[in-house]
Order: C-alpha cells, then sequence, then structure tokens
C-alpha cells in the first residue's frame, strides 16, 4: 500500500514538473487531473499529502491551482520581525518554529540582527520593511514603550497594511496593555491561551503561533 502511495506522489509530481518545464508554472487542478487520467477522489488525496510535506504549493484561481514549491525562480513571502531586543531569546525561539516554513519555500525571514559590519541601519530596517510581504509584530511591553518599534516601524507596518501591501500579524509574546494600540484591530496570536510567555509549555505556544503563520502566509502566496 505504501509503494502505491508513494508511486501516485512521483507521477503527480512528475507531471506538474513536466508541465512547468512547458512554461506553466501554475497549473490548474481540472487540467493536472485530465492530465494524469485520475478520479477526483484519488487526485485529491495524493494533491493533500503533498501539500502537508510542503512539495506543491495551492493558489486560487477558477477550480484552483497547484504549483511546485521548489520551483527555480519562485521566492517566498519576504517576512519582517519588528521587535524589542528585550524578546531576543522569544524571538529566536519563534524563529526555530518558523524554519519549516523557510525550509518550504513558503517564508523568507528578515530581522535586525542580519544587519552586517558597515550597514546603514536605518536604511536597511526601511528597505526591508518596504519589502516585506508579511510583517510580524513581537508584542510586548518592551515593544509597545521602545520609540523605533512603536512610532517608526509600527507605523510602516500599518501604513503598509492599510495600503494592502503586506500582511500584519501581532504575536503577543508577553502580557501587556495592547488593546488600545493600533494594532489591536488585528487578530493577534495565539488566539487562545494568553501571551506565549504565559504557556506552561512554550513550544506548543509557538508551534499554534507558526501555525497560524503558515496559514497566513499560503493565502498570501495564493494571491500572487
Amino acid at each position: 500500500m505504501r509503494r502505491n502511495r508513494r508511486s501516485y506522489r512521483t507521477i503527480f509530481l512528475d507531471k506538474l514538473t513536466h508541465l512547468y518545464r512547458k512554461g506553466e508554472a501554475l497549473v490548474g487542478n481540472g487540467a493536472l487531473r485530465e492530465a494524469l487520467g485520475w478520479d477526483e477522489s484519488r487526485y485529491t488525496r495524493i494533491k493533500d499529502e503533498l501539500v502537508r510535506e510542503g512539495a506543491i504549493l495551492v493558489g486560487r484561481g477558477r477550480g484552483g491551482t497547484v504549483r511546485l514549491a521548489d520551483t527555480p525562480g519562485h521566492k517566498g513571502l519576504n517576512v519582517f520581525v519588528s521587535y524589542s531586543h528585550e524578546d531576543e531569546a522569544l524571538r529566536n525561539d519563534l524563529l526555530k518554529h518558523l524554519e519549516p516554513l523557510k525550509r518550504t519555500h513558503k517564508v523568507e525571514v528578515w530581522h535586525d540582527r542580519k544587519l552586517k559590519a558597515g550597514d546603514e541601519w536605518n536604511r536597511e530596517i526601511a528597505v526591508n520593511l518596504q519589502s516585506a510581504d508579511l510583517i510580524l509584530l513581537l508584542v510586548s511591553i518592551d515593544f509597545i514603550n521602545s520609540f523605533y518599534c512603536y512610532d517608526v516601524e509600527l507605523n510602516a507596518a500599518m501604513e503598509r497594511h492599510a495600503q494592502k501591501k503586506a500582511g500584519v500579524v501581532p504575536i503577543l509574546m508577553r502580557n501587556c496593555l495592547w488593546r488600545h494600540t493600533p494594532f489591536a484591530k488585528l487578530q493577534a496570536v495565539p488566539k487562545v491561551g494568553g501571551a506565549v510567555a504565559s504557556w506552561s509549555n512554550r513550544d506548543d505556544a509557538l508551534a499554534h503561533v507558526a501555525e497560524e503563520v503558515r496559514l497566513v502566509a499560503e493565502e498570501l502566496l495564493s494571491e500572487r
């Protein structure tokens, strides 16, 4: 049984690769299913398995579309992480949980610790904010009290959100008075259980956050 599933998986990916080489980076579900000669049940089952593995990405379009996750030239979303340096340990833990999204070509993460010697930090931060497809706000009292996080990065993030140029996700890292901030109108995560630092198991909290980021990332990728 396992051999059959692997065989179907290989056939699916080979056909999608063949169509890509013919110039079709995005392939409609109906067209691919017809090319494979499969019934809808088998096609949906194998497609869903490959989506879970991160081998393919799905898009909207009429009837839905699919594409290879590692299509040459395909680049994940530019993700900007805005955070207070007081929360650096929490940020590092979050990045570990986002690594699977990077490996499956869904995101490319940037934060200020990627600045190199000699970089004009103010300019580099501005450039990466303006090119971000998704902005993660790591919310804590230190984030709110930081002039640069709150008055510079947050303002830029909310402006890009208003212009529909970037998604913005507030991530509650530590409990604080945040419900009267400009980002309070946005759905924050974790959606349940309070701020990340208040969970008894931090990995559980960050896994929940990473899953929500994955859903947002896939939605944005489907709209490209």
